[in-house]
């Protein structure tokens, strides 16, 4: 009997997971956040913030970039809606990369759109103009402005990526909670959360290894420096404190010539 190529299809399909409000992933754990330096028969020591791991509660994996689209689609629709309905706004973060193309190709079914604030997971510290590099200036070509969104939380332009990431920060508290929603801990709670990921493992602009991932008990938004110009991005715990976490990869590209999927 003929083996049937289960890696070849696993390696040519889609990747979307997703996290639902109430799971643990990147949660930090209470009793042992103490982050200030403590004295024991004087001898110092620091306690440690412990991050639980908590799988998605789903993954699908769907034979193609057009099914993961009109997924894509489809979570955006019902959780907009359902947000208006429940509390008369929605709130919405995405990233750049795969994710902009998919969302591209969507037409609003509903008048959603005038009752949305959007703000950015990560974006890069330059002009939000530069329609090579600033994921705000690409959105707006590729969906926004045809959508009519108005209400967007913009950067504020510069290569400086602490002040970036402050300035974001204060504008995101600066909303009221009507239109972003606060948790018991006083973390943003987004709607929805569309994040992008690597073969490297990075999502959003937090990539392993680095210090930046490992924030997760206080800010919201962190500087990324892994590359020149920096970045900004949400904070592991503020993505996983979305009402809905979607991550996916999905299409071709110059840096993944096999679809996204397949680099994964």
């Amino acid at each position: 009997m003929a083996r049937r190529p289960v890696v070849q299809i696993m390696m040519s399909s889609i990747f979307l997971g997703i996290w639902s409000v109430g799971t643990n992933a990147f949660v930090a754990q209470r009793p042992i956040a103490s982050a200030r330096p403590t004295t024991t028969g004087g001898a110092s020591s620091i306690s440690t913030i412990k991050l639980e791991a908590a799988p998605a509660k789903k993954v699908h994996i769907l034979p193609t970039e057009a099914d993961v689209t009109d997924a894509v689609h489809q979570i955006v629709e019902t959780s907009a809606k359902s947000a208006i309905a429940a509390r008369g706004h929605f709130s919405l973060a995405i990233p750049g990369g795969s994710v902009l193309k998919v969302l591209s190709t969507l037409d609003p079914e509903s008048d959603w759109v005038e009752k949305t604030t959007l703000a950015f997971v990560n974006h890069k510290c330059v002009p939000v103009d530069d329609v090579g590099s600033a994921i705000e200036a690409q959105a707006r070509e590729k969906f926004l402005d045809r959508w009519g969104l108005a209400d967007i939380v913009s950067l504020g332009g510069t290569d400086d990526g602490t002040n970036e990431a402050s300035e974001y920060e204060a504008k995101l508290r600066d909303l009221p909670e009507s239109k972003l929603a606060r948790d018991a801990d006083g973390f943003p709670v987004f709607d929805l959360a569309l994040v992008g990921v690597g073969d490297d493992g990075h999502i959003g602009s937090l990539y392993p290894n680095r210090g930046e991932i490992d924030v997760v008990d206080g800010p919201w938004i962190v500087p990324a420096f892994m590359k020149d110009p920096p970045s900004i991005s949400l904070t592991l715990p503020v993505m996983q404190r979305a009402r809905s976490t979607v991550i996916s990869a999905a299409g071709k590209s110059p840096k993944y010539p096999n679809g996204k999927a397949s680099a994964m």
